[in-house]
């Protein structure tokens, strides 16, 4: 696993890190409470948003609906995959089987 110096800016490793950092500095007086939470937002991209509330995605929703939206898409574009799939059966495969001789 890579440290902290050698991750690209924005990745886990990276924010995990900066977050220890701030822990260490508050842990040790160098920041108050009310710094480290700003400091922990501006770390995490919650630029202004308080480290209590819950996260939003970028169009100002909740993540939990931005996984609903996510988890509707993969249901929508399954059943599309398997309307595709059935009628590629019906038109394409089952008139060859037809083909074939009986015994």
């Amino acid at each position: 696993m890579r440290d902290a110096e050698t991750a690209p800016r924005g990745t886990t490793v990276d924010i995990a890190a900066e977050l220890e950092r701030l822990s260490r500095l508050r842990d040790s007086g160098a920041l108050s409470d009310e710094e480290f939470a700003r400091a922990k937002d501006a770390a995490l991209g919650r630029a202004g948003a308080r480290s209590d509330a819950a996260p939003t995605d970028r169009d100002g929703g909740s993540l939990g609906q931005a996984a609903n939206r996510y988890v509707t898409f993969q249901i929508g574009m399954s059943v599309v995959g398997l309307v595709v799939f059935l009628v590629v059966f019906v038109l394409v495969f089952l008139p060859r089987l037809n083909a074939f001789p009986h015994p």
